[in-house]
């Protein structure tokens, strides 16, 4: 079978061009429910590349919805299996995989993406994927779903909001990611709680996926996105519904204000560096912060006027929420 005919229909469309789709590289992250519909779209649309960033392994909760997986596959790497499935669908494609968290996976592979698509089912792990989306200066397609409902939003770095920007974060997301200190802290969040299932179907796994890959596909050809705002899909009422966003100046991840080196944080000097801590959580809508001064880490036991700090002091404050530290000038005061 020829290239040509295998993509005769699709080069019927007006704009359509063939070459630009091979020469290009996606990174998928997550490839579960919504994951193996954009994952097996875009393989037979005729991309050049397709990374793969998968840790979990296959379950049988996961075969009412995740197209790419059988029965005999349970308890083997979604990633490895995934990647065999889709070479079969189109032998052409170069298809990589990563059997690690998106945290793990050096930053080199992302700046290979033309487009990275976030198919992951935590606000934590679509934060953390949106900042270093950021980081690399590439676009983003994020997609969720809950039961009937589903949600997709295209990110352009520094033309669009981005998904920090959007005010839609439950506050009870924000809250439970800024609760773990002292002690706690040092254990990893899959420690202190173990997240429950959520409600999913098939049926909405094709059509966020679908989605998704269809505004990957008008990106790659520059015919545009038109979700460049924040899309809500509701299939017991076959809805959709545009909620516009704005760029927000005090985004921790795109806003101009902490490109700047002079954004200044109150401090007490009588207050605990974990007080600090908890108070910066809070704010950036962080997970477990630590704060880094000229190379070293602060005693989180410590208080502020035990450190020896200058009344203004350059820190770094890292996250695993965060894929680039922020910057601050911490301002303190007696």
């Amino acid at each position: 079978m020829s290239d040509e005919e295998r993509y005769s229909r699709q080069q019927l469309i007006p704009g359509w061009n063939q070459e630009k789709l091979e020469k290009s590289t996606i990174i998928l992250v997550g490839v579960g429910a919504i994951g193996s519909y954009v994952g097996t779209i875009l393989v037979s649309s005729g991309i050049g590349k397709l990374i793969l960033i998968e840790y979990d392994t296959i379950e049988i909760s996961n075969l009412n919805r995740q197209l790419l997986y059988h029965a005999k596959d349970v308890g083997k790497s979604k990633a490895e299996i995934a990647a065999k499935k889709l070479r079969l669908i189109n032998p052409d494609i170069e298809i990589d995989w990563i059997n690690k968290k998106m945290e793990e996976v050096s930053v080199t592979i992302y700046e290979e993406a033309d487009v990275i698509i976030g198919c992951l089912d935590t606000f934590i792990g679509r934060r953390w994927i949106n900042s270093m989306a950021a980081r690399v200066q590439k676009p983003l397609i994020l997609g969720g779903m809950f039961a009937f409902l589903g949600d997709v939003q295209v990110i352009i770095p520094e033309v669009t909001p981005c998904f920090e920007c959007q005010p839609l974060i439950p506050d009870e997301e924000l809250a439970q990611a800024c609760t773990p200190f002292g002690e706690e802290r040092k254990k990893d969040r899959e420690e202190i709680e173990e997240e429950p299932p959520l409600p999913a179907v098939a049926t909405l796994s094709s059509i966020i996926g679908g989605f998704m890959a269809q505004e990957t596909l008008k990106i790659l050809l520059g015919l545009g996105s038109n979700i460049e705002n924040y899309l809500f899909y509701d299939g017991l009422n076959n809805a959709t519904t545009i909620i516009p966003l704005a760029k927000s100046e005090d985004c921790p991840v795109c806003g101009e204000l902490y490109d700047l080196e002079q954004i200044e944080f109150i401090v007490s000097s009588t207050e605990t560096v974990n007080d600090l801590i908890l108070r910066l959580a809070l704010t950036y809508g962080l997970e477990k912060p630590d704060i880094m001064v000229q190379g070293r880490f602060l005693d989180t036991e410590k208080k502020i006027s035990e450190k020896n700090l200058s009344a203004k002091t350059v820190a770094f404050i890292l996250d695993k929420n965060l894929a680039k530290p922020i910057k601050v000038v911490l301002q303190i005061q007696e």
